[in-house]
């Protein structure tokens, strides 16, 4: 009997609690937002790796069409650093800020083309290795772009 009683105590109790974890107030979920970045911070991060294995995984993934066109970049842009970053070049300033954006892509047809992303020069090269078109792209940012 005693057993019984027991039983209907912790069954009514557990059944009490039950009830009022249901009742108390949800707390909203929060939402993963990343945080607000100003125009600077986003240029910067553009081109920055999170770390080292990123961007030697970066390199590694490059074509060797891609490979040359990055050693025109870096004597071309001698002045400059040359950051790769999900297949594009960018090339840094003494504050390690893009100047500009380079894109190369294999292909069969060659083109040149120049578009802004972010007030930032993007040039896209499509089957086209050419040191004298980077020297006029590099004579064109200077111009631009007045030095400190």
């Amino acid at each position: 009997m005693l057993i019984l009683i027991c039983f209907i105590i912790g069954f009514c109790l557990g059944y009490y609690i039950r009830g009022q974890k249901q009742s108390a107030p949800q707390q909203p979920a929060i939402q993963n937002q990343p945080p607000q970045r100003s125009h600077v911070q986003r240029l910067y991060s553009k081109s920055q790796h999170r770390s080292d294995s990123d961007r030697i995984r970066d390199l590694n993934q490059l074509s060797t069409h891609q490979a040359a066109f990055l050693r025109l970049l870096k004597q071309t842009f001698f002045n400059y650093e040359v950051s790769i970053k999900q297949q594009r070049f960018f090339i840094l300033d003494q504050d390690k800020m893009p100047l500009a954006i380079f894109e190369y892509r294999d292909g069969t047809q060659s083109f040149k083309a120049m578009d802004y992303e972010d007030g930032i020069p993007v040039y896209t090269y499509k089957a086209l290795i050419s040191s004298e078109a980077l020297q006029q792209d590099l004579e064109m940012l200077l111009q631009q772009r007045p030095s400190h």
